[in-house]
Order: structure tokens, then sequence, then C-alpha cells
């Protein structure tokens, strides 16, 4: 990947310390950031502004010419074209469809019916550790929980669900904002295979339609809905790569968190009624997707910078959530925080559809770690994935007895 030097790597060890003098300098600062340069925005007024003003949009053929454009390479043009039909590459009115069509299934309600379900496939991940006193989180648990929670929640049979790791790994890089066009190249075939598999899953649940989300959709689009084959894949895999990959972000980077702060992990060990609480401080101290960015759909003056139509701003959702006017004490790690803000999730029209069912996840497995965990202990320290937008890490190992 093209996170290979230096500052790239001290960015990604952290990026906390950058964002702290980029904001004493100016919350909104024109910034060479990686491969983009735009508006770097991390003040939290000023990021909670941007992602619900619609002056700012997700859609540069609105505000760029086509000749502006720099032209895609043929080989890529299908990658392209998958991802700019997920939703959260739309405006509205088109997000507004889409996001319609499959919010009904992530709503708190719903979300909530799923609690036995989501505990049980918890209990049967750690179940599977005893006897056992050397751990990898991520293979073991953070990753295997969400993933079996979106493929049953989206229609994914069982057998196939490990594919989406090498699927979700190629997206990640593909949409990164330090990738090069040889990156591109390498991920391409991977979210091809995703799309093709997708496609012939579609078919399959034509015929055999069962009670899930995907067979939902096709039901919605044969009776004459406004919904492509092209959107339903895409929205399928968006589902499903990001319903798994923020969550196991989230898991690791929590449960690394408490390792790293013991009396912080015993707090909420000796009172449970803490744990909706530590998923909030996790999602803001270290949260699984460091930035957003939109495309600036017209000239104006925010918050005292000329802004041009065309421009990128990049928004700093980690920078914004230890903006000492909202959170007091922001670099400290408290699970005990009175009245956390966060925009860990986004906001506005983007805000996260799938933010219910990650808060759910989060609260099942520290609850299933800590109750079950004995005596853990991290035995080195992680090595963090070389992206920028997303923040997790390669692996988590650690020792404790399991009962």
């Amino acid at each position: 990947m093209g996170v290979q030097t230096d500052y790239a790597r001290q960015f990604i060890n952290d990026p906390y310390h950058f964002f702290k003098m980029a904001s004493n300098k100016n919350p909104v600062l024109w910034y060479q950031f990686f491969n983009v340069e735009g508006w770097l925005v991390t003040g939290y007024k000023e990021a909670e502004k941007t992602l619900k003003d619609s002056r700012f949009v997700k859609e540069v053929q609105g505000v760029v010419s086509p000749e502006q454009l720099n032209p895609i390479p043929e080989n890529l043009a299908p990658v392209v074209n998958l991802t700019r039909n997920m939703m959260l590459f739309r405006d509205a009115p088109n997000h507004t469809r889409l996001r319609g069509l499959v919010n009904k299934a992530f709503t708190p309600k719903m979300t909530e019916r799923l609690r036995p379900t989501i505990y049980k496939m918890a209990q049967y991940l750690i179940e599977a550790r005893k006897g056992k006193d050397v751990h990898e989180l991520i293979r073991d648990f953070s990753y295997s929980l969400p993933v079996m929670v979106i493929t049953e929640l989206i229609g994914v049979p069982k057998e196939d669900r490990d594919l989406f790791r090498k699927w979700s790994d190629s997206f990640l890089k593909f949409i990164d904002i330090n990738t090069t066009e040889e990156d591109w190249e390498e991920a391409a075939p991977d979210l091809k295979e995703a799309a093709q598999y997708m496609r012939e899953l579609i078919a399959v649940k034509r015929v055999n339609p069962s009670n899930d989300l995907l067979s939902g959709l096709i039901t919605v689009s044969d009776s004459g809905d406004s919904l492509t084959e092209d959107e339903m894949v895409a929205t399928c895999l968006l589902l499903l790569i990001a319903g798994h990959e923020t969550t196991v972000n989230l898991i690791t980077n929590g449960y690394y968190l408490l390792l790293s702060h013991p009396e912080e992990m015993e707090k909420v060990r000796a009172n449970a009624n803490l744990l909706p609480n530590l998923v909030e401080e996790v999602l803001r101290f270290d949260p699984p997707v460091l930035l957003t960015t939109r495309w600036i759909g017209e000239d104006m003056d925010f918050y005292g910078q000329s802004l041009k139509k065309g421009q990128t701003a990049i928004i700093a959702l980690g920078a914004a959530n230890r903006d000492e006017a909202m959170n007091e004490d922001p670099d400290v790690f408290n699970v005990e925080r009175k009245n956390i803000k966060h925009l860990s999730f986004a906001s506005g029209a983007h805000f996260c559809l799938g933010a219910p069912l990650a808060r759910l996840e989060a609260q099942i497995a520290f609850e299933v770690l800590l109750k079950h965990v004995h005596e853990p202990k991290l035995l080195e320290e992680p090595v963090r994935r070389p992206n920028i937008i997303f923040r997790g890490f390669e692996a988590l190992k650690f020792q404790g007895r399991i009962v």
C-alpha cells in the first residue's frame, strides 16, 4: 500500500497528536493530507456542520465537470461504478431512496430483537477458547462475531463467511486516501469477485427466498420499486463490509483500551451498568473510522475560510471527538465519563445506518469478554493496520483464563 513513509507510520500510530497540531493552527485548515489536498476539519462544531450541511456532497459528478475529472482506467471502471452505486457515496434523492429500503432492518427496535442471537454467538465463540491460555482476539472473536451477525441478517450462507475478509481488505484499500493506482489495480479483482458472488446469490434468492434482507430487497425490486440490480449488489456489499469491518475495529480497539487501562476494566467488571457508557467512550476515544470526506458543492465562507466549489473537505471524526470544547480532558480514557459527545457514526443524512447494531454487538462482546476472560494480559503491543481512514489492528494477542 501507499502507507510506507515514516510520516504515514507515525500518523497511523498516533493520529491524535497530528490532529491536535492541525487544530491549534485552525480547525478548518487547508492541507495536503496524504493523497488528498483539501480542507481538514478538526473542530467538533465545524465537523458536525460539515456533515449536516447539504452544500457538502458525496457525488463528485455534481460539482466537477467531466473534463476536470481524471479518466478512469478501463480495468477499474467496474469497481468505480460499484462504489458509486453504494449509498455511502450518493446524495439525495438516490441516497434517501436506497437508505429507506434497508432502514427498517436496522432500527433500534429491530436490532434489539437480535440481542439473544448475538449473545449466543458471542458465548459460542468464547467457549471455544476454553482450555487455551493464549488468544488472538480478532481471529478468535472480534472478527467472527460481526461477520456471523451481518451475514445472517443479509442472508449469506454460513460456509461463505470467510470470503469477506479478503474482499473487505481490498475494499478498504480501494477507498483509502493513501493508496496508489497500483493498489487499486491489486484490489480491483477482489471487488469484481465480490460483486459477481453477490449477483449469483441474488439469482439463488430469487428462486429460493428466505427471511433475510437480501430476499426482501429482491421482492421490492421485482415488484417495480426503483432498485436496480447494480444498486442491490452495491448496497449488500456495503452493508456486509461496513457492517462487519467497523465493528471488528470497535470491539478490538475497545478491548485493547481495557487491557491498557486495567483500572477502567475493573470499573466495568464491577458495574455492568457501565457497559453502554464503555461503548460510547471507546467510540469517542479511538473510533473505528477516523475520517470521512465530502466534496464542496458551492463557493462559501465557512468559519472564516473561503471554500471553493470542487474542493475537498476531510472531516476528522477522531479529532472532533477530542475537542476540549465538547469533552473535558478528552485525551483521557474514562469509562465513567458523563455526557459523551462524539461523531464516530457521523451526523446528518449519512449518520451510520448500522449504529444501533454496532452498539449492541460491542456491548455484548465486552460483556462476554469481561465475564469469561479472567486475569487478561496483553502479550505484545499490537500493530496497527496500514489504513488512514479506518483504525484497527492487524492482531491482538493476549493471555487469559476462560471460565
